[in-house]
């Protein structure tokens, strides 16, 4: 069986679990390393997602990221049992609709999937690398369902038609929005606190999204949009 998981946390968790007999040693762990919640879908190769990451300046290292997606393709293909580890936070989520989607258009009709979601056990407040070890997880495996994926991907059709460069977790749905999202945010924090520090800046911006929305988001990105909007004012 593969194990597909969509961050390092996670990855490492499995690993862990593995090491103490949780998850069988025969299994393949590997995780998607492409967060997908950010940049271009719409992408004939990889070369176009990488254009569209390195435009929106974040700290990737993408030799490792193609290598990740040739890896993560061939265990695929290798393997006929594939259990995903998922929640609703918007890198596993869509990361989850994107690999749904890549089954189907190379028509691994053969695979039998099992998907193991957070919300099973929490609603939607937890990304899966904050789930309880080992409990959980034991519970997510005996809950785990099977699916069919094609059942999947209207909605990574979706995201991959707005082709929108970022994609967040808003009122529990999963939305395309523009770069500029935080901006008002960001004005608004720098206004009441003028010589509050970028580091500290982007820290309020993401513990007010998290608080609002039970989310995560890329730290550089919000810096990023930090030094643009010091720049033009």
């Amino acid at each position: 069986m593969l194990e597909l998981c969509f961050d390092i946390n996670t990855y490492h968790i499995l690993k862990i679990l593995q090491a103490e007999n949780v998850i069988d040693s025969f299994h393949h762990i590997i995780y998607l390393y492409d967060d997908l919640s950010i940049g271009s879908l719409n992408v004939k190769n990889l070369e176009e997602r990488i254009t569209s990451l390195q435009a929106l300046k974040v700290n990737y290292d993408f030799h490792k990221m193609i290598k990740n997606y040739k890896d993560m393709l061939s265990q695929i293909k290798n393997h006929r049992q594939i259990r995903i580890w998922t929640s609703s936070y918007a890198h596993e989520k869509i990361g989850f609709y994107i690999t749904c989607y890549i089954l189907y258009q190379f028509k691994f009709y053969d695979k039998q999937i099992y998907l193991c979601q957070s919300a099973k056990l929490h609603n939607n407040k937890y990304a899966t690398m904050f789930l309880t070890v080992p409990d959980d997880f034991i519970d997510l495996i005996k809950k785990a369902e099977i699916i069919d994926p094609s059942q999947y991907i209207k909605f990574a059709e979706k995201l991959i038609q707005e082709n929108a460069p970022l994609r967040l977790k808003i009122n529990n749905e999963i939305v395309s929005v523009q770069i500029n999202y935080f901006d008002d945010m960001i004005l608004s924090y720098k206004k009441q606190f003028p010589n509050i520090s970028d580091q500290d800046l982007c820290g309020d911006i993401l513990f007010d999204y998290h608080k609002q929305n039970f989310a995560l988001m890329r730290d550089d990105i919000i810096l990023n949009r930090i030094k643009y909007l010091k720049n033009k004012h």
